[in-house]
C-alpha cells in the first residue's frame, strides 16, 4: 500500500516540476509564437530589401527609384522642388 503510494507522488512530482512539465511546454509556446512573430517581421524586411535591390539591378535599372535614392543619400534637389522634413 505505501509503495504505490510513493510512486504516485514521485510521478505526480515529476508531472509538476519535471523538464516536460505543463509549465515548461507552456513557456516553450509562448517562445515560440514570439519567435514566429520575430520571423515574420524580419522576412517580410528581406522581401523589401530585395524588391529594393531588384529595382537597382544593373540590366533593369529603375530611373526613378534610382534618383529618389541617390537625392536621398546625396542631399540634392532641383531648383523647383519643395522638401518638407519629418521628424
Amino acid at each position: 500500500m505505501i509503495v504505490p503510494m510513493i510512486c504516485a507522488m514521485i510521478i505526480v512530482y515529476f508531472f509538476i516540476y519535471g523538464m516536460r512539465s505543463m509549465q515548461v511546454k507552456a513557456n516553450l509556446i509562448e517562445e515560440i509564437a514570439a519567435l514566429e512573430q520575430e520571423y515574420s517581421l524580419v522576412h517580410e524586411r528581406k522581401v523589401d530589401m530585395e524588391s529594393h535591390v531588384t529595382l537597382l539591378q544593373p540590366d533593369n535599372v529603375n530611373p526613378d527609384f534610382l534618383d529618389e535614392k541617390s537625392r536621398e543619400i546625396l542631399g540634392l534637389m532641383h531648383k523647383d522642388e519643395v522638401i518638407i522634413f519629418q521628424k
